[in-house]
């Protein structure tokens, strides 16, 4: 496969400068090819501008690149880390659900397991999170019928589209600013769905405000 297919950017550039092919190592991972190409793009600029007997004043800078390319930065590192014990301290407690669990708690289950889960979360009733390769539904979305809460809905349309739902779940999860339980202490969102004006202002705050 060609470079330009797998890194469109650099095909967009080619028309404007010199094409040049590179062969990848046969062990190369294809998910990092794109990686690898950006990174090689780098050092080349690095090294036409460098003038002169000015190519070894430029090898840490090339270092850096590839040092890049291999070692996260301890500040990514940290980000990713923290955001594991997030995720995990979200689900483990938590009451979740899966599409299964919440087919069979119809009242006239659907043949399909999927159903009525996949159809809620496609039409933006619900959302749900991905662990360990299955999909689960927080509990507090729905009713004692296991039916969509219509709050969830208005919520969802509030907060906004979110690439990553965990997002969303540590939303739920964590006491807001924005809500003020009965001893003045911030209230989690997942505990005040029955308050619909204050936990559906909280969530369109968030898209104006640095507090959650």
């Amino acid at each position: 496969m060609s470079a330009d297919a797998l890194h469109p950017s650099a095909a967009a550039e080619h028309d404007a400068g010199l094409c040049v092919p590179v062969a990848m190592p046969p062990d190369t991972d294809p998910a990092a090819v794109s990686s690898v190409i950006q990174a090689i793009e780098k050092a080349l600029v690095v090294m036409v501008h460098a003038r002169q007997g000015e190519v070894i004043a430029h090898a840490d800078h090339l270092a850096e690149i590839a040092t890049g390319l291999l070692e996260p930065s301890s500040e990514l590192m940290e980000d990713r880390v923290q955001r594991m014990r997030t995720l995990r301290q979200v689900f483990a407690e938590g009451d979740w659900l899966t599409s299964e669990q919440l087919n069979s708690l119809q009242d006239a289950p659907p043949k399909s397991k999927s159903q009525p889960a996949s159809d809620w979360k496609r039409r933006g009733r619900v959302f749900s999170v991905s662990r360990g390769g299955r999909e689960y539904f927080a509990r507090y979305q729905f009713d004692a019928m296991y039916e969509p809460l219509p709050v969830v809905r208005e919520v969802l349309e509030a907060f906004g589209d979110v690439a990553d739902p965990w997002v969303l779940a540590a939303w739920f999860y964590y006491p807001n600013a924005w809500l003020a339980g009965d001893d003045g202490g911030a209230l989690a969102p997942k505990d005040a769905l029955d308050r619909r004006d204050e936990v559906v202002s909280a969530a369109l705050k968030r898209r104006t405000s640095y507090v959650a």
